[in-house]
């Protein structure tokens, strides 16, 4: 690697550590405190909404499929349907988890009450990204659609590196045990993390030797990193049901926090 994608990895990764370790203080401070089965629920209701939203690239994936090999390119079509199996299995896992705290199935009202969009998406309606009753993830869906229409699929490569939160709060929550339900939401969230790493911040490294060409690059690149990874912490905080205070999210903004040790390829789970 040249010496400024060396210097762009470190300083990305120097962003996303803290956020990383941000989002596994989320889960441990909901777990801190006692809740009863209703807010487990919906807790994890919430989170089934940020996996299930891709059902919606199913209608791209059926007009992309017959171009394939003229105007589809074979791997970008595979990775398409990779990540949409990737988040509805997510989904599914969760939704196991609710129905298992129920002792009932859900209701499909129930089981998609939180859809929300976790990715901009420019060739969609803007209303149909978005649901009222997740504030913070909404403010991500506008912070997306600002980059975007500033910086491109630039902004959008960043965005990528984002994702999961780096997996913080997925492998905290992986962690845990001590009752059927910690046990349960711990196994699907273990199995999360193994793909969000891949998807986000294992990409650091290519998204430096490809798209940092220069200072103003990198530059651009950080600025819009640390608003998204501070964005999604936010995102975090809600789907948990807000047990950082707004005091300790500016803290951690200001990286008043023991930086995450970031997966590299040779210590990704398996």
């Amino acid at each position: 690697m040249s010496a400024l994608s060396e210097r762009a990895v470190a300083e990305l990764n120097a962003i996303i550590a803290p956020y990383a370790a941000g989002e596994a203080e989320v889960v441990r401070a909901y777990f801190a405190q006692p809740h009863p089965p209703a807010e487990h629920v919906e807790l994890v209701r919430r989170q089934m909404g940020r996996e299930v939203f891709c059902i919606d690239w199913l209608d791209r994936a059926a007009r992309l499929g017959p171009g394939l090999e003229r105007t589809t390119e074979r791997h970008a079509f595979v990775a398409l349907l990779e990540q949409i199996a990737d988040e509805t299995r997510h989904y599914a896992a969760l939704a196991d988890v609710a129905e298992s705290l129920l002792g009932r199935k859900l209701t499909p009202e129930e089981a998609l009450e939180y859809k929300v969009h976790a990715v901009y998406d420019p060739e969609r309606p803007l209303a149909e990204h978005y649901n009222p009753r997740l504030p913070e993830a909404n403010a991500m869906i506008d912070l997306m659609r600002r980059h975007y229409d500033e910086h491109g699929e630039f902004a959008e490569a960043v965005r990528q590196l984002t994702e999961g939160g780096a997996g913080g709060s997925f492998q905290e929550a992986s962690r845990l045990s001590g009752d059927p339900f910690r046990e349960r939401f711990a196994a699907a969230m273990g199995r999360i993390a193994s793909d969000e790493l891949g998807h986000g911040v294992l990409k650091v490294r290519a998204f430096a030797e490809s798209r940092v060409q220069s200072d103003a690059d990198l530059a651009r690149a950080t600025r819009i990193l640390r608003e998204f990874m501070a964005q999604h912490l936010r995102v975090r905080n809600e789907i948990y049901g807000y047990p950082l205070s707004p005091e300790r999210l500016a803290a951690i903004d200001r990286g008043e926090i023991e930086p995450w040790a970031l997966p590299t390829p040779a210590t990704t789970p398996a």
